[in-house]
């Protein structure tokens, strides 16, 4: 028996009979299930971006470690390197980036901050990435 049927009334004219019980719920079922389906996406967007944000930065700071522990180099040729790779690299993906570097006698530390571009509403994420290694030394006869 087909789902919809043709009868007639009283007075001639045709009707359609629905005989399906499960009639609109396509509708409600696209109504919760797409909002759930876009959000769950834009989660998985934000975990993403929040893994290839932390790889920038730990490449932004082993970079600045290169640099600043180098054979007469200082903490803010470090600092500047990270800085400049962070431009470079990740220049709209990386907000408000914070580089330190220090250089002590045996030791470099180079930290990179920053916040984490957020395609989730009303989300704030950061990154913090620390490089540390020692510092060069001239080994003369």
């Amino acid at each position: 028996m087909p789902l919809w049927p043709v009868t007639r009334t009283l007075r001639g004219r045709a009707r359609l009979v629905c005989r399906d019980p499960d009639r609109g719920f396509a509708t409600l079922e696209a109504v919760i299930v797409i909002p759930v389906a876009v959000v769950l996406t834009m989660l998985v967007i934000q975990y993403v971006m929040l893994w290839h944000a932390r790889n920038i930065a730990e490449a932004a700071a082993q970079n600045g470690l290169r640099v600043a522990r180098g054979y007469q180099a200082t903490g803010p040729q470090g600092q500047a390197s990270a800085s400049d790779y962070l431009r470079t690299v990740a220049a709209h993906m990386l907000d408000h980036p914070r580089v330190t570097a220090d250089r002590g006698a045996t030791t470099v530390i180079v930290t990179v901050h920053a916040t984490v571009i957020s395609v989730i509403p009303f989300g704030s994420f950061s990154v913090t990435e620390t490089a540390t290694g020692p510092v060069e030394k001239f080994a003369g006869r």
